[in-house]
């Protein structure tokens, strides 16, 4: 594309009235995504008791293929939508009815590999499973067009809305066929109830409606963008779903080997339960307002350094956190039958912050107009994350399932980390944002997040005979109180952020 990177124009003044409403944007999200992650934590704890973990490890067999396969749903145009100045009406509608067309074809495809992935993991009650989860590729692709077109004019208040109402009438929905003892339909009804009630909702707060498309020479460059934002989508998807894939694949065919694949992929969602929170309301907001600001040097990079601080205030110390009580939450979440979960959520708690930083550099390379680029760093991404699968099976072998999952979480915990930096300096240079000077505003907050989990961790020594209830909250409470402590300077900054004051205070602390 043309416009590959921001315009070197250091002079032009950060425009104060877009970081307003990209902050008023990120904290009507934030607020939706705190009342949704409640929502969910509390429905997720009622299945852990109605449902077994070996039900929750048949479903996890099958998602992250179907996840896989999803991640050719959209084509990148959602983003494309999002990212481009000007997008008229035919050509809106050509995206939407490419994605609808496209939802069609994958969910044939989904229902055909059914049978294939059953006979594959030797699970035959996979089969009718995956042919029930097929359709919600179509329904995931009606609303991307809608949700898209509300967040380029950072609609974000009604999105919010919509998204907390999904949680709440799928989760009630999920709850009550559980009580009936639907087992795993129980999980499969709550996936179909929540994607309805997104197309309904965002279907009702964007008025644009397809019409005509737009002749296909006026579509060459949106394609040329969505097709490297899908290869790049593609590439993340396969890093992010091998190590589940080759769980299924080695333990799919006995019952223990669904157990432990219930206690992966569940850690797994704990996990990154947090890195959703944080991410979905800053990449919502983060796109069309470094899109909006490509032109401008200046707010491109203060708005860009921004984004990476305050993810990592918030998520720094959770990660850290997270290592340390991991063990604890999946009992306290589901009961002692996902005790063996906890070891595996603590391991994996340190990827959070890495994970959550490496998941919004695609919003800043898409919006600088690189996603090629972005594509060549997920491929990056996925070499490291495979590389560590092989060492899993290498080590542990395809005897015990136990070992070897504990082994799986443990390197792609350390293959995430390790990756993280040299991916996000990549990301930087290429969107031409200083390097340095947005990884000095990364450090504070790490800083502070490691001598919290020293505290945390002491504190929990001297209350090792107490319920694991009580240790966990006492646990949380004295992390947030030292955390607030050593990081007062970062809470400071993020707050004012939060509030939407005048960005004019604080510009020296993002460019300078």
């Amino acid at each position: 594309m043309n416009d590959a990177s921001p315009p070197h124009n250091a002079a032009s003044p950060v425009d104060p009235d877009l970081i307003r409403k990209t902050q008023r944007a990120t904290r009507l999200t934030m607020i939706g995504q705190i009342a949704g992650q409640i929502i969910s934590l509390v429905v997720i704890a009622e299945l852990y008791r109605l449902v077994s973990p070996a039900e929750f490890g048949l479903l996890g067999m099958y998602m992250p293929i179907m996840l896989l396969i999803r991640s050719f749903g959209s084509l990148g145009m959602d983003i494309a939508t999002v990212q481009k100045k000007g997008l008229t009406n035919e050509e809106a509608s050509t995206l939407f009815w490419y994605q609808v067309i496209t939802g069609v074809v994958l969910t044939v495809i989904l229902i055909g590999l059914s049978p294939l992935l059953a006979m594959w993991y030797q699970a035959e009650r996979l089969m009718p499973v995956g042919m029930a989860l097929a359709g919600t590729a179509l329904l995931y692709n009606s609303y991307s067009q809608h949700k898209s077109l509300a967040e380029k004019k950072l609609n974000f208040g009604r999105l919010t809305i919509v998204r907390v109402l999904s949680l709440i009438i799928s989760g009630v929905v999920a709850i009550v066929a559980a009580y009936s003892d639907w087992g795993i339909w129980a999980l499969v009804l709550q996936q179909y109830s929540e994607l309805v009630v997104l197309n309904i909702g965002f279907w009702a707060i964007e008025p644009w409606r397809p019409g005509k498309c737009a002749p296909l020479s006026e579509m060459k460059q949106l394609l040329n963008f969505s097709g490297y934002y899908t290869l790049s989508g593609i590439f993340f998807a396969v890093g992010q779903n091998l190590d589940k894939i080759i769980l299924g694949a080695v333990f799919g065919s006995t019952p223990e080997g669904h157990r432990w694949i219930g206690y992966y992929t569940q850690a797994y969602n704990q996990m990154i339960r947090p890195v959703y929170l944080l991410t979905s309301p800053v990449t919502s907001a983060m796109l069309p307002a470094l899109s909006q600001a490509k032109g401008n040097r200046e707010s491109f990079s203060a708005l860009t350094a921004s984004f990476y601080r305050m993810v990592g205030i918030m998520l720094a110390p959770c990660s850290i956190g997270m290592l340390i009580v991991g063990d604890e939450l999946m009992p306290v979440l589901g009961g002692n039958d996902w005790i063996q979960a906890g070891d595996i959520l603590s391991i994996m708690g340190l990827m959070i912050v890495a994970q959550s930083w490496i998941n919004i550099s695609g919003s800043l390379m898409s919006a600088a107009g690189r996603a090629d680029l972005l594509a060549v760093g997920a491929f990056g991404n996925l070499v490291a994350l495979a590389g560590a699968c092989g060492l899993a099976y290498f080590f542990a072998g395809k005897d015990n399932p136990e070992l070897f999952t504990i082994d799986l979480a443990g390197l792609v915990m350390m293959a995430t980390v390790v990756v993280c930096g040299p991916y996000l300096a990549f990301c930087f240079k290429s969107s031409d944002v200083d390097v340095r000077k947005t990884f000095g505003q990364l450090t504070p907050a790490l800083a502070a997040s490691i001598l919290m989990g020293a505290v945390v961790y002491f504190a929990g020594l001297l209350d090792y005979y107490l319920p694991d209830a009580l240790t966990l909250v006492e646990e949380i409470i004295v992390g947030v109180i030292v955390y607030f402590v050593f990081a007062r300077h970062e809470i400071r900054w993020l707050w004012r952020q939060l509030r939407g004051i005048q960005p004019d205070e604080d510009i020296h602390t993002v460019v300078d």
